[in-house]
């Protein structure tokens, strides 16, 4: 370990420093307005963030699951809310579901907790 290399540019102290820096608002101004308009919006901005996310989670679980063929016969087809094609070994994680889907289409059985938050 060496103290001279800890402060300077080799490490990534900048880059923590940089983002640490941007969200320092009290040194920035001393005005409460401007810091309260600063908090709100870096939330919004987050809660934007996540919304986008969490939609883009709904339309993929609505566009590649087998709700339809879930609800038809519930009692021997799984539900599964997500497609994962086999790269990198993820096959191992395929799983029958049943109702015509075959099981080299990588449905993901285990996520059926998503479809039934979905359905309550």
């Amino acid at each position: 370990f060496s103290r001279t290399i800890a402060k300077g540019p080799d490490t990534t102290t900048w880059i923590w420093n940089l983002h640490a820096d941007a969200h320092d608002f009290d040194s920035h101004t001393n005005d409460l307005e401007e810091i309260s308009r600063k908090v709100f919006s870096a939330h919004f901005g987050q809660l934007s963030i996540i919304f986008l996310w969490l939609s883009g989670m709904y339309f993929h679980g609505a566009r590649f699951s087998n709700y339809e063929a879930w609800l038809s016969d519930p009692t021997h087809i799984r539900p599964s809310a997500q497609v994962v094609w086999p790269i990198v070994g993820q096959e191992i994680l395929n799983g029958d579901v049943g109702g015509g889907v075959p099981r080299n289409t990588n449905n993901l059985w285990f996520f059926s907790d998503l479809e039934s938050i979905w359905n309550n």
